[in-house]
């Protein structure tokens, strides 16, 4: 008995000590910040259910910034994207508790039916701690690039951070989540489905593209830039359909913006040019990169093959990866 009342005891003098440390970094940022009125109350409800937390069943899990225990059924996990780690997770049949977001981003019709129900937890880029620490979850999953908030988040939950420094892998993410949440057989599953669905798109349209090149410009604001085919979902899904994306393509990593005088390094008999911000959607005309002469010297230009498009920010995992499949199919049946 005694020691099961100094192990409660030492479990809530370590919340505290989180909560304290929550209360010095809400000093330095307009998002991490607890009211004090809430403080106490929050603190009740964690302490009334570490207990129950503690005494299920854990496992260790590897992941970007080391190891974190885990419960082995976590039933409140929170994610720090409501794009690239929300899509993987529905896919296997988890619905998180809560999601940060990108609200410069556009986004994917099929994740917005889900979203609209899911708790916000602030902006990606700086994630309320507050609202974390009310939803609380048993299990938080974010990015690396997030891990400036690592030692916080993990006083609140368990938290594993993915790497997607150098890209974001919709198949090794999928893979990665399902197998700490069980779920590797979903997962198996999910991804025969897309190679038949890839193989379908090979199938009908392969010997039709073989004979042309396709390019994919990003415009955001006045500047464009191209991402390298293994740096996002899209890309990743051109090379499995069989898209012949031009050779400038085989020796990029990552992204690279373009100058003006770089454009027709990059032109192709079929263009897409891709809207990341939603207050660029509008602007495309407008556009001063779009404005320049070199512009209209562009040979998918001069002969009406471009496409404005959404990809980087709406094909973001397997569940919105068989949709773009299907997109593929639509514009190259009707271009080809």
């Amino acid at each position: 008995m005694r020691k099961k009342v100094f192990r409660k005891a030492k479990l809530f003098l370590l919340f505290l000590a989180a909560v304290f440390v929550f209360s010095i970094a809400a000093c330095n940022s307009k998002t991490l910040w607890l009211q004090p009125g809430r403080i106490n109350s929050t603190a009740k409800q964690a302490e009334q259910s570490d207990s129950a937390q503690k005494s299920a069943a854990t496992k260790i899990v590897s992941h970007a910034l080391g190891q974190a225990e885990i419960p082995l059924h976590p039933q409140r996990i929170l994610v720090l994207d409501g794009s690239y780690l929300l899509d993987p997770l529905l896919a296997i049949g988890i619905k998180p508790v809560g999601a940060a977001t990108c609200p410069y981003c556009i986004k994917s019709d099929t994740l917005n039916q889900f979203v609209a129900d899911i708790p916000l937890v602030g902006h990606w880029e700086q994630p309320s701690l507050e609202k974390i620490l009310s939803l609380k979850p048993d299990l938080i999953v974010g990015h690396i690039w997030q891990k400036q908030y690592y030692s916080l988040l993990s006083m609140i939950a368990p938290t594993v951070m993915i790497d997607t420094d150098s890209g974001v892998n919709f198949k090794k993410n999928l893979k990665y989540l399902a197998e700490i949440l069980d779920r590797s057989d979903r997962a198996e599953e999910i991804l025969a489905e897309y190679n038949e669905r890839i193989q379908k798109f090979q199938q009908q349209l392969a010997e039709k593209l073989r004979t042309k090149t396709v390019s994919v410009l990003h415009l955001y604001g006045s500047n464009v830039a191209v991402y390298g085919s293994d740096f996002v979902p899209y890309g990743q899904i051109m090379l499995d359909a069989g898209i012949p994306l031009i050779p400038a393509y085989k020796n990029l990593k990552g992204y690279l913006e373009l100058s003006l005088e770089a454009l027709p390094d990059w032109d192709a008999d079929i263009l897409f040019v891709d809207i990341l911000r939603v207050e660029d959607s509008g602007k495309l005309e407008s556009s001063s990169f779009l404005q320049q002469p070199i512009w209209s010297t562009l040979k998918a230009v001069q002969n009406n093959q471009v496409y404005v498009v959404s990809w980087a920010s709406t094909v973001v995992g397997p569940m919105t990866a068989n949709q773009f499949v299907d997109e593929l199919y639509r514009y190259f049946s009707d271009t080809l």
